[in-house]
């Protein structure tokens, strides 16, 4: 019985993606073709939801009783070939699969996808000593490219050392993506990205690597603005990126999203924008409904079926000691 995804789809995949990373490049005792032929087989094995008909929203996990709220949107259409099919098998199974036990924060989070993949990516690990380390990251284009460049930045980041330094992780990011990068592939890739580690007591160290701002409602209905810390991944080489610090207390709410939710236009060209964002956070609520406001929230101002950049969220909250 020839099993799916079969050697000669899967060497078609491989050879699309040779033109913009060398997959001879060493990670962590493998090379990255071998990581990636063995993610794309895995994820071709697995069971997909019932993702729907274009543009059609479908809830892949949420749980009351779990801490994590997840919504993927894949925008989907007629006659996909199997490339873009496993690229969306691919991306799905490398989605988050819960949050590591006696994590300080509840999360709830969403990501639409433009065009047929997505170059947006979200995810977490739980440190060593109870702390939580989260990354979102927007890589530049749209598309298959961009999305399978999210996929290459997942399995980097898998692959690096836990309990780094939260200033190193772009630092490190940077340098395997370039090094993994095809010299002769004229398309520029870069990412904007936020990476955060995150106590039991409240405090946050995080980065900004040229990522949009992230909001940080308090309890008393003030939203304070996180600017960057440095410039985007893999934009201009060596650059150095400065740590900045914050507190989550109890009743405070912290969003990071990309740039696909405040540049939607509505159809006179307004751009939804970050007070509306804003506004959507001092209403207040649990994580899990505040992330479902700002999806009807957008749905409402702009047509989804002609959604023009990924977008993607995460709303943060800290449990309660």
């Amino acid at each position: 019985m020839t099993s799916y995804p079969d050697d000669a789809t899967v060497d078609a995949l491989l050879d699309q993606l040779s033109g913009s990373f060398l997959l001879d490049e060493p990670i962590a005792g493998n090379h990255l073709g071998d990581l990636l032929a063995e993610t794309i087989r895995d994820a071709g094995r697995r069971p997909l939801p019932d993702l729907g008909q274009a543009g059609d929203r479908r809830t892949v996990r949420r749980d009351v009783e779990d801490p994590l709220t997840f919504v993927y949107r894949p925008h989907l259409f007629p006659g996909m070939d199997e490339s873009l099919r496993l690229g969306h098998a691919v991306q799905y199974h490398l989605l988050p699969r819960g949050l590591p036990p006696d994590t300080p924060v509840d999360v709830a989070a969403a990501l639409e996808s433009y065009c047929h993949l997505s170059g947006d990516l979200f995810g977490w690990r739980g440190e060593s000593n109870g702390e939580l380390t989260l990354w979102l990251i927007d890589v530049s284009g749209h598309g298959a490219r961009s999305g399978f460049a999210a996929v290459v930045m997942k399995l980097l980041l898998a692959e690096m050392d836990p309990g780094l330094p939260i200033t190193e992780i772009p630092r490190q990011l940077e340098d395997r993506f370039q090094a993994a990068r095809n010299p002769d592939d004229s398309m520029f890739l870069y990412a904007t990205g936020a990476f955060l580690r995150i106590a039991h007591d409240g405090g946050i160290d995080y980065v900004s690597a040229g990522h949009q701002p992230l909001l940080l409602c308090r309890k008393d209905g003030s939203v304070e603005s996180l600017d960057a810390t440095g410039m985007p991944i893999a934009l201009i080489a060596g650059n150095p990126w400065e740590g900045g610090a914050t507190c989550l207390a109890e009743g405070d709410t912290l969003l990071l999203y990309s740039d696909g939710l405040v540049e939607l236009r509505d159809d006179f060209g307004e751009e939804f924008g970050e007070d509306r964002v804003a506004d959507e956070l001092r209403r207040g609520g649990p994580a899990s409904e505040i992330a479902d406001r700002l999806l009807r929230a957008i749905e409402d101002f702009h047509d989804l079926e002609r959604l023009d950049d990924d977008l993607s969220l995460i709303v943060l909250q800290r449990r309660p000691p």
